[in-house]
């Protein structure tokens, strides 16, 4: 009997119904077909900053999945942004569904900018604000109305990657352990997402270590996601992905569909 075939997802990505994304669905859409993609979602923003239109955004989404029927499985999904701060809206956007995908973000600290508005800060200020992030996260997983963490340490990003400050997550292990333990406890999964190897001296997030005690905190639901932006960027470095999630342990990993796990061995 032949090998099967490998199975490439890529459940973390944006359009034009996205503020800051470049390009349609359908463009998303068969650049995955190109890059050898299994399945694909499509993860537009909603959060503190954004609306999410939805008639439209499930049109784009039906003509695009017809287009690509036999040769990508197309998801629909949303990135919700500091879901548990929205309130009703949070509410209402879940109801207004279908979706195949919820990722629960948190690009701030309630009362804050975005870390990408954020000046540079020294090690300390950097430190200090981790410690606030994570608290906020830990808030967002308690609410819960998602199914997998987005980019844990999205601070480091720019604290580390644009601003050059020498920080990381070591210092929070026993807030990362109350916080994989929610996750494992609830059923949420955690994302591994690839973006920062577009960059020059980038890193995935989160790195192995923090990987690995998710895994040893009991976590199993781990996904794979580009957060691309352009269609050029669709798969890119999903392979990288998927092999830091062999290296930590894993097996299989998960792509959603109605908003439940399936699974999938590792490539």
């Amino acid at each position: 009997m032949g090998r099967a075939m490998s199975y490439w997802a890529d459940v973390h990505t944006h359009s034009v119904f996205s503020a800051d994304g470049h390009d349609t669905m359908d463009a998303l859409a068969e650049a995955a077909v190109r890059a050898g993609l299994s399945a694909l979602c499509v993860t537009d923003h909603f959060d503190t900053w954004s609306s999410f239109d939805t008639k439209p955004h499930r049109d784009a989404f039906e003509a695009a999945r017809a287009a690509v029927s036999g040769r990508l499985t197309l998801l629909r999904g949303v990135e919700l942004g500091e879901g548990h701060t929205l309130g009703a809206r949070s509410e209402a956007l879940l109801d207004s569904g279908p979706f195949d995908f919820v990722l629960g973000s948190c690009h701030c600290i309630h009362g804050k900018p975005d870390f990408y508005d954020m000046p540079p800060g020294d090690r300390d200020g950097c430190l200090a604000l981790i410690a606030e992030y994570l608290a906020e996260v830990i808030e967002m997983v308690r609410w819960g109305r998602f199914d997998v963490l987005g980019h844990l340490t999205y601070p480091l990003r720019y604290m580390v990657g644009r601003d050059g400050v020498a920080v990381d997550f070591s210092p929070f292990y026993d807030e990362l352990r109350t916080l994989f333990r929610a996750l494992a406890e609830g059923g949420y999964g955690l994302e591994v997402n690839v973006s920062g190897l577009r960059r020059p001296g980038g890193f995935l997030m989160p790195d192995l270590p923090l990987l690995a005690l998710y895994r040893a905190c009991g976590g199993e639901i781990v996904t794979v996601g580009s957060d691309a932006h352009r269609a050029r960027e669709i798969g890119a470095h999903i392979r990288d992905g998927y092999a830091l999630l062999r290296e930590a342990g894993f097996r299989r990993a998960a792509v959603y569909k109605n908003r439940q796990p399936v699974w999938h061995p590792l490539p």
